[in-house]
C-alpha cells in the first residue's frame, strides 16, 4: 500500500516552492514592465521633442513669424483699428498657440524643457516680446485678466533665466589660486 501522508507532504512542500518561485517570477516580470514602460516613455518624450523641432526649422515656421510680427506691429501702429478678427488677427493667434503648446507639453513634462529651451533660445524670447501687445490687447477687448497665452510666456522667461545665467560671470570674489596680500 503506498504512503498517502508522504506523498501529500511532498506535494505540499513543492506547491509552496511553486508559490514563492511564482512571487519571485512575478516580482521579476513586473520591473521588467517598469523598465519597458520607462524607455517608451524616453522615446515618446525624444519622439515628441524632435518633431516639435522639425516643425520649427521648417520654413513655414519663419514665414508665420513674419507674419505674426508684421500683424502685432500693424496693430499697434494703428491702437488695434481694423485689426480685430481679421487673417492678421487669426495667424497671429494662431502662431502664439504654437508656443503655447510647446510650454504646456514642457511645463507638464511631455517634452524636455532643457531641449527646449536650448532649441529655441532668443527665439521664443523675442517672439513672446513681440507677441505680448497682442495679449494685452486681447485682454483688454474680451474684458478678461487671464492670459490665454501663459505657457507661451512662461517658456519665454525660463528661457531668458537660463539665457541669463549662462551670460553670467563667474563669481567675481578672489581668485583662490592667487594668495591674497599680508
Amino acid at each position: 500500500m503506498v504512503d498517502l501522508s508522504g506523498i501529500i507532504q511532498d506535494l505540499s512542500a513543492i506547491s509552496s516552492i511553486a508559490v514563492v518561485a511564482g512571487a519571485f517570477f512575478i516580482i521579476f516580470q513586473l520591473r521588467q514592465n517598469a523598465k519597458l514602460i520607462e524607455a517608451t516613455v524616453q522615446e515618446n518624450k525624444a519622439n515628441t521633442s524632435i518633431a516639435l523641432i522639425e516643425k520649427i526649422t521648417d520654413e513655414s515656421f519663419a514665414r508665420r513669424r513674419k507674419v505674426m510680427y508684421d500683424a502685432v506691429k500693424r496693430g499697434v501702429a494703428t491702437d488695434w483699428k481694423g485689426f480685430d478678427d481679421t487673417l492678421e488677427d487669426f495667424e497671429a493667434r494662431n502662431f502664439g498657440y504654437l508656443y503655447e503648446l510647446i510650454g504646456q507639453l514642457a511645463r507638464e513634462g511631455v517634452i524636455d524643457l532643457q531641449l527646449v529651451k536650448n532649441a529655441l533660445q532668443y527665439l521664443v524670447v523675442f517672439d513672446w516680446r513681440t507677441f505680448q501687445p497682442l495679449v494685452e490687447h486681447l485682454k483688454e477687448r474680451y474684458g478678461v485678466k487671464t492670459n490665454n497665452w501663459a505657457n507661451f510666456e512662461w517658456l519665454a522667461d525660463e528661457t531668458l533665466k537660463d539665457m541669463q545665467a549662462r551670460e553670467m560671470p563667474p563669481s567675481s570674489g578672489p581668485d583662490p589660486a592667487i594668495p591674497s596680500p599680508r
